[in-house]
């Protein structure tokens, strides 16, 4: 008798440490360059082989689809339009926010791809993995198998960052979320008219000299859509002290800290000043690969 066959993969949430909009494409996405830090809050997948065929998606949150809308359906679906055959059953167990910036849908399908070219035995490299990833989102190649990295042109073209910074992350969870598609459809060029230095050049700094250096071209957008948001960054920044900045096109904000107490001081500060306002996460940065 056949074994059945199982994969369990971690699927970590990611910040943007920085992220400039270089201007607008002719096939209408954005050229960006950014900064990349996976983190230890994580969606759960476990795989099992399907014998009818298929891939059939269960989630412990409703709120996410379970159809061909669902990017683990269209990760998968990717990997059979490449000639990859079989079935598979997904139970997902979110943990990372909706509609945060923190990629929780895009690490799912980054996920996916590992998961099932292990339950399927395809053996397909990581690079090939990746690739297919972009065609499924433009920052999904960004998850497969990585840590920290670079990403440009719509997302899709990963850099590995050697050296980045590893450290504590607080995040910051409104109890709201942003489109992505409204704030970059909301973009002027105003918004990104500033010279930025290259990521590369930031890495190895300390979480002090670090925090004062980040930057997100998508913030002014995202707080015209949502002025709390900007209200809460400014808020946070001057109740705390600390540099506090947005994920991706949010709604989560973040601070950055070298150290697990000075992170835990300043999420106690910010929850009491919040007064339950928000909530926050204490997170590290991911110092694995994302099979698990």
């Amino acid at each position: 008798m056949t074994p059945i066959r199982t994969a369990d993969i971690s699927a970590p949430a990611k910040i943007n440490l920085t992220l400039q909009i270089v201007g607008r494409r002719s096939d209408g996405f954005h050229e960006l360059v950014s900064w990349v830090a996976l983190i230890d809050l994580c969606d759960r997948l476990h795989f099992s082989m399907e014998p009818g065929g298929g891939v059939l998606i269960r989630c412990d949150d409703r709120a996410v689809p379970s159809d061909e809308s669902n990017l683990v359906a269209r990760a998968a679906a990717a990997l059979t339009a490449h000639g990859a055959r079989g079935g598979a059953s997904v139970e997902l167990k979110k943990c990372i926010p909706i509609a945060a910036g923190l990629g929780g849908g895009s690490s799912d399908a980054a996920a996916t791809l590992l998961g099932l070219n292990e339950l399927w035995e395809l053996g397909w490299p990581v690079e090939r993995l990746a690739a297919i990833g972009a065609e499924v989102g433009s920052d999904v190649p960004v998850f497969v198998g990585g840590r920290q990295g670079v990403m440009r042109g719509r997302g899709e073209v990963v850099s590995p960052m050697e050296r980045g910074w590893d450290g504590w992350v607080v995040l910051v969870v409104p109890p709201f979320g942003v489109s992505t598609r409204e704030v970059y459809a909301g973009l002027r060029p105003d918004d990104y008219a500033m010279a930025r230095p290259e990521p590369e050049s930031l890495a190895g700094l300390s979480a002090d000299k670090l925090s004062e250096r980040l930057f997100n071209d998508l913030e002014p957008a995202a707080f015209r859509i949502a002025p709390k948001l900007g209200q809460l960054r400014t808020f946070l920044s001057e109740e705390t002290g600390r540099c506090v900045r947005m994920s991706g096109s949010g709604s989560t904000l973040f601070a950055i800290f070298d150290e697990r107490g000075e992170a835990e001081a300043w999420q106690r500060r910010a929850e009491t000043a919040g007064r339950g306002e928000f909530r926050t996460i204490l997170c590290s940065t991911w110092k694995e690969t994302t099979s698990s």
